[in-house]
This record gives structure tokens, sequence and C-alpha cells, in this order.
């Protein structure tokens, strides 16, 4: 009761109004019913164009549409899920992975979606692919080399491969053992930026603490030479490169709160670290223009039960 009358007085209520106020039900929790995503931009080597997954159709499929976001059109509508689309130097393929029997692959077709060719077919989830800066050669990471192909996800030996774009000439950059993804080429062709899982405690993107750490590197061809260009604790991902080789830009939820990056760049040498974004929304996947004026990137919203996000662009010639 001296509770009731304390709050009476700071509400400047009655004792009774308190009283059927403290009663009251809790309010109803509304539950998401649309969850779209629109993510992976890749902006053509023009600038007119800008290629992205979206999940609008119950599933994901490739979509590309002008600069200013107008005159959107579905590239192709094919069993499975199709994704992670990038363009090739020239801007007359398509780079991307696609799983029509369930099983991803890397795959290549034309600028409007036609001439589907399948590069890999191995079991696993082969992913990722950028080009090379000749594009002559397609990067992408594959779990080809694990000892079983049963176990999780996230215990597979998960390797950086390239490839000629005919699907011969196979190559394996990197022989970690762990988690290696989202490969690229640096602009001159001699070093390749990805993500790696290491052995030590980390957190994960919702900041609870994990066993491993998910950092961002670049090394050489051939694996060597490796630098930790993101050294921090944090889940740090989606390395790409500046046009100008001197800068990798990537996400990291080092800044928090729970399930939300921010963009970040940071010199080759893993110097000059600087975040770039900020705000209550989150910043993955970014994709520099061919002219390093613009850099693309999924902004969204995340909980444990849904995400929504979409393609924004920031400009980067200031």
């Amino acid at each position: 009761m001296r509770q009731l009358a304390f709050l009476a007085a700071a509400l400047m209520l009655t004792v009774e109004e308190v009283a059927v106020w403290a009663k009251k039900p809790t309010m109803l929790a509304p539950r998401r019913l649309t969850s779209v995503i629109n993510s992976y931009p890749s902006p053509s080597p023009g600038g007119e164009r800008v290629l992205f997954q979206s999940n609008r159709t119950g599933r994901w499929e490739i979509y590309v549409m002008d600069a200013d976001g107008s005159n959107m059109v579905q590239l192709a509508d094919r069993p499975g899920d199709n994704v992670t689309p990038v363009w090739s130097p020239d801007g007359a393929r398509i780079a991307f992975a696609a799983s029509p029997g369930g099983n991803s692959d890397i795959y290549v077709m034309d600028a409007v979606g036609s001439e589907w060719k399948r590069l890999t077919d191995h079991p696993g989830d082969d992913s990722h692919p950028h080009w090379s800066p000749d594009g002559s050669r397609i990067v992408f990471n594959s779990p080809r080399t694990t000892p079983d192909l049963e176990a999780d996800w996230s215990s597979q030996w998960h390797e950086i491969f390239g490839m000629s774009v005919d699907g011969t000439d196979l190559h394996q950059h990197t022989d970690h053992r762990t988690v290696c993804t989202y490969p690229s080429f640096s602009p001159d062709g001699t070093k390749i930026a990805h993500r790696k899982v290491t052995d030590t405690p980390g957190f994960t993107w919702d900041l609870s603490i994990g066993r491993r750490n998910s950092e961002v590197f670049v090394a050489n061809l051939d694996g060597s030479n490796e630098v930790n260009l993101s050294t921090n604790a944090a889940f740090d991902g989606w390395p790409v490169w500046s046009p100008d080789g001197r800068q990798v830009a990537f996400a990291s939820n080092r800044a928090g709160p729970a399930n939300v990056g921010q963009l970040y760049l940071v010199n080759v040498d893993g110097t000059g670290l600087r975040q770039i974004t900020g705000g209550p929304w989150s910043h993955a996947q970014p994709a520099w223009s061919f002219d390093g004026k613009r850099l693309y990137a999924y902004e969204l919203q995340e909980t444990e039960t849904y995400e929504f996000g979409d393609v924004l662009v920031f400009d980067m010639s200031n």
C-alpha cells in the first residue's frame, strides 16, 4: 500500500487510480511479417548500374537497377538461391553463387542474365566469387579439402581457391584448415584479402563470447606474408580493396551494440584504421565503385527473430 501511495503522489493520481493502472495487462509485442533483404551490392564498371541480391520473391534472386535505384529488373528466375553477384571488369559478365540442386557452386552469366555456365561442381559451399583485375580468373572460397563434408559448416576447412573463367586451372591460395571466406584480388593482382577465423577467443556478431575470432587478412597469392588488418576481438569481415590498392574497407561490430556493425577503412599495412559509418543501423558488405568515388553497402536492422535492409551508397569523393 505504501508503494501505491508513493506512485500516486509521483503520478498525481489517486491510490485507487494507481491500483487500476498497475493491473493493466502488458502491451502486445508486435511480430514482423515481412523482412525483405536487398544486399551484396556490386556497381558496374561504368557506374551506371548496380547488381544486388534480394529475397523479395521468397527465395534469393539477382537483380540489377540503375545507379539512382530506378529501373529495377530481375535478371533470372531459376531454381534454387542465386546470390552474391559481381560484375566482370569489362561489364560483360556476372559471377555469382547458385544452388539449383541445393549445393552452392560458382556460375557466370552474361550481363542480361542469360547463358549461364557452371564453373564448379563439387560437394560443399563454393561461394563469394570475385574477379581478377584483368577478368581472366575468379577467386572464391570452398570447403573441398575438408576431410568430412558432413561436419558442421563452421568446422569445415573453407580455403581460398582461384580458377580461370572457364572453370579450369584450379589453384589453392590458402591452407589454413579453418574458415576463410569472401576473398578478393588486389587491384594489381598480386595479393588477396579475405576473412579468416582464428583459434583465439572473440565475439560473435551478437557480441556473445565465442571460442574463435573472425579477422580480416591480406596475403600474397601463395598465402605468404600474411597481415592481420583488423586485430580485434570483434567480428570483422567482408573485406574489399579500394580501387587504388592502398586501403581495405570491411565491416566490424567492435563499436556495438549487438547485431550492429559499421564500416571501417584501414591501410594495407594495418595502419590508419578509421570508422566511416555510424548510427543505429548496421552496415556491412561494402563494395567500391570502379572509380573509387562511391562506396556501396548493405544497411540493415537485425534481431534474433528477423532481419531486413537495403542497398545504400556513400560519397567518397571528398
